[in-house]
């Protein structure tokens, strides 16, 4: 078996896969352990069903022996040494550039990229540990959000900001969501039947945390998110890119700190922030067609941000091979996918709107013959990425 890890501060997301590949489905059971060191609740599901059991979670290694206690109770496992590989997502590795083996020097890498990525790299160490001390079988396979973006060239991931700050303290644009971004590529190769290395898209990575990404001959050009994953569009507690003037006016006028301004930057901003409603985009939409102006607002101005961007990326490639709508509110949100082509005025792209308003499948076409570049659906799947990293380290 192979496990796949999305490790918080206080929760543990986890994917169990078979070894082996095969035509069917090749995903076991999936779950969550969450409220880590409060209390515990534990939810997995198997065989289409769904069970939750509270637990006594103190810390992140009782709630890997409680993970793997329910995968033995269910009959899952035998024993914990058929766990024979673990792949865990981790959101900044500095500058490593490919999945690979946790050991010694990338464990330190990790730690050293805790600055960059204060909210998730932290979270990440401790399940490495966790498992590292229940599971010493099995191989630990380091699988990085920003390793996708490391084609980005200088010119585009280098702030206008004094040099030395790059040389000495390595601010620079890092971009994150790569986990996406690398199975929306290789899908949309396989089922358009294309040589990835050919391929130029535009992918709007939709969700909570949102993020654009430009690629070029099937690698990163260019992408939304920055030194952190606050900056590029606006998003649903995150604001995206502001005037940083703004950090200094707000802590004389309400005496804080910036930590704590940046704090409200990532959590009370974006579309909570602007509409005083909610993050979610579903909330918002029900507001807007009730008439609320603050969730119009919103609405509109997250669909504007996204809008511009994809101008912005169409100009830098020579063509496009197509638009790709995915996560969240890009799978699933036929509202705001027409609001955003709406809002694209020097670009003839257009959607069909009775594609666009069926549900979603995992790949779907949902321009107009008309449109000059095709939009796209997908569905996207940052588990299976990781789990197909983690099996290549077994073959």
């Amino acid at each position: 078996m192979i496990l796949v890890i999305n490790s918080g501060s206080s929760s543990i997301k986890f994917k169990l896969y078979k070894k082996e590949p095969s035509q069917d489905n090749q995903t076991v059971l999936e779950g969550i352990a969450e409220r880590i060191t409060l209390d515990g609740i534990l939810t997995i599901k198997y065989k289409d069903n769904r069970t939750t059991w509270n637990m006594d979670f103190q810390n992140h290694e009782s709630a890997v022996k409680g993970i793997l206690s329910k995968f033995q109770d269910l009959g899952v496992i035998k024993t914990i040494d058929e766990i024979v590989a673990i792949g865990f997502r981790i959101v900044n590795g500095g500058s490593i550039t490919e999945p690979t083996i946790i050991n010694d020097k990338v464990y330190k890498a990790i730690f050293d990229s805790i600055e960059f990525a204060p909210l998730h790299n932290p979270g990440a160490l401790v399940a490495i540990d966790a498992f590292k001390k229940i599971t010493p079988n099995a191989i630990l396979v380091g699988n990085f959000d920003n390793a996708f973006h490391h084609t980005i060239p200088k010119s585009n991931f280098l702030y206008p900001l004094p040099i030395e700050w790059y040389k000495k303290y390595n601010v620079r644009k890092f971009g994150f969501h790569g986990l996406s971004y690398q199975y929306i590529v290789e899908k949309f190769a396989e089922l358009a039947k294309e040589n990835k290395e050919n391929l130029n898209l535009v992918i709007c990575h939709l969700g909570s945390g949102s993020s654009m990404a430009c690629i070029q001959n099937g690698l990163s050009l260019d992408t939304t998110m920055g030194f952190t994953p606050l900056g590029g569009l606006m998003m649903g507690t995150r604001s995206g890119n502001i005037d940083p003037s703004i950090l200094e006016f707000i802590t004389k006028k309400l005496s804080m700190t910036i930590s704590e301004v940046t704090e409200m930057l990532n959590k009370k901003s974006g579309l909570l922030g602007m509409s005083e409603i909610s993050a979610d985009m579903r909330d918002l939409i029900l507001a807007s067609a009730k008439g609320n102006d603050n969730a119009k607002l919103a609405v509109n101005k997250y669909e504007q941000t996204v809008a511009d961007n994809i101008v912005t990326f169409v100009n830098r490639l020579p063509y496009v091979d197509a638009i790709i709508f995915t996560a969240g509110i890009g799978e699933n949100s036929p509202e705001n996918r027409q609001g955003i082509i709406d809002k694209i005025k020097i670009l003839n792209v257009n959607l069909d709107q009775t594609a666009n308003n069926e549900k979603n499948d995992s790949f779907k076409l949902i321009s107009a013959n008309s449109s000059a570049i095709p939009v796209y659906v997908i569905r996207t799947d940052e588990e299976s990425m990781i789990y197909q990293n983690t099996l290549s380290f077994l073959k």
